[in-house]
């Protein structure tokens, strides 16, 4: 049986609290005001509202958390889960996600554009048993 030192532990758990720092992600703020309109319902308009939008990236994986009123607030990732499946539709021209829940089809969808930062996107929701689409438009600024 080997034996460690206490030199080689210390530079092991030094290395593993440097590697975890690394990964740490930092948060990125806007704030956003934003506007709802669902199709199906006539184009029923929702009032436009201000929203908080943090986003994380960590490694390849894009995080993004909508905090505000019920119709508005959602998180939503890259990642590919049982549960969902997540895109990154990051380009030139912005910075997206778009996740489906695997099982009933749901999607959500958000994009930022670089130049003038306006958002815009899509969440489905389910109403009177049918799938309906908010659709979502707006403009942000840092926080």
């Amino acid at each position: 049986m080997k034996h460690l030192s206490v030199k080689a532990i210390t530079t092991s758990a030094l290395l593993a609290l440097g590697w975890c720092a690394q990964v740490a992600a930092e948060t990125y703020s806007v704030r956003c005001t934003v506007e709802g309109t669902i199709a199906a319902l006539d184009d029923k308009k929702l009032p436009a509202t201000e929203v908080s939008i943090e986003i994380q990236s960590i490694g390849n994986n894009l995080f993004f958390k909508v905090q505000g009123p019920k119709p508005y607030e959602m998180f939503i990732n890259t990642l590919t889960t049982d549960q969902f499946v997540g895109k990154n539709l990051t380009n030139a021209s912005g910075m997206g996600i778009q996740q489906k829940t695997v099982a009933n089809g749901e999607m959500r969808e958000l994009r930022i554009a670089r130049a003038n930062m306006a958002l815009s996107g899509y969440s489905d929701f389910i109403y009177q048993r049918k799938t309906q689409r908010l659709s979502l438009q707006g403009q942000c600024r840092p926080s």
